[in-house]
């Protein structure tokens, strides 16, 4: 067994990573952020034009990255993209003799990691795309996510209030929410792929999709009842505002439980997907197809 070369690696990588992004399937995501922008972006500029005041360009996209309905669609529309991870054929098996078994895995790694941070990038710039005229950037909130419910009290209901909940904006500053969310969402995805990549590997892929469907489902269902239960799947981990009260300090669930949870699961993941690698038995590549 070779040792890992990180040129290989990196390689191999950059030629798939390519491939992926002028794939055909890369129309879902023009889908996406239309449905973005209908769902989370335009409540919050009808809120804006109401109050008659600005928001911080950076709310649209903590919105986002906080709302249990975009984040059932989200790692559904990222696992569709990712349907064929890892692309493993008769042309992979030569590649792979090649490069050697680590070097190839541990390109695979490095592609999902670019493959969940660009379109995430895209998602991200997608939200503030809109509001560059019409925002202001400040590691602040705006009075439209803090005060808007007490200008309009018949409307504190409404769907763009709904969005930016106070768990958000009275526990965490603007920067801070939007880091935090970009990051754990990646975690989140990373997760998706890594169960797609391991199951691959053991020649059990469908087993591998079932497994992900399980897990966005059933963290979305476990959300949505609040259950304590919620705290098992990555979904929960993932939504800061989750994670706190409305107005006190004390946390629902400490931020680090919900770091350490996602690294966890990812590190477990890797070792399992490497452990594999050393056995896999790429005589019959349509095993692994299935």
């Amino acid at each position: 067994m070779r040792g890992i070369s990180l040129k290989k690696a990196f390689a191999c990588a950059r030629t798939e990573f390519i491939k992926w992004v002028l794939d055909a399937r890369m129309i879902i995501l023009c889908v996406l952020l239309i449905f973005i922008y209908s769902f989370a972006i335009e409540p919050l500029k009808a809120n804006a034009e109401l109050m008659g005041e600005p928001l911080n360009i950076l709310e649209p996209f903590i919105a986002v990255a906080n709302s249990g309905a975009i984040l059932l669609i989200v790692p559904l529309v990222f696992l569709t993209l990712i349907a064929d991870f890892p692309k493993i054929d008769t042309n992979t098996v030569f590649y792979i003799s090649r490069v050697g078994r680590v070097n190839w895995l541990t390109g695979q790694i490095i592609k999902l990691i670019m493959m969940a941070l660009s379109y995430l990038a895209v998602i991200f710039f997608g939200a503030l795309a809109p509001m560059i005229s019409k925002g202001f950037w400040y590691n602040g909130w705006s009075n439209v996510a803090t005060r808007f419910a007490q200008r309009f009290p018949d409307k504190s209901g409404n769907f763009g209030v709904l969005l930016l909940p106070e768990n958000l904006y009275n526990q965490l500053s603007v920067f801070s929410a939007a880091v935090k969310s970009y990051l754990l969402i990646f975690a989140y995805l990373m997760i998706l792929g890594l169960i797609l990549l391991s199951f691959s590997l053991i020649k059990k892929k469908t087993a591998g999709f079932v497994i992900c469907g399980a897990v966005i489902s059933l963290g979305t269902a476990f959300c949505s009842i609040k259950t304590g239960l919620m705290w098992t799947m990555p979904m929960a981990n993932s939504i800061i505002w989750l994670h706190y009260t409305r107005f006190f300090r004390e946390p629902v669930m400490p931020m680090w439980f919900s770091v350490c949870y996602l690294c966890g699961l990812i590190l477990v993941l890797m070792i399992f997907s490497y452990a594999a690698i050393r056995r896999f038995n790429y005589d019959n590549v349509t095993e692994v197809a299935m």
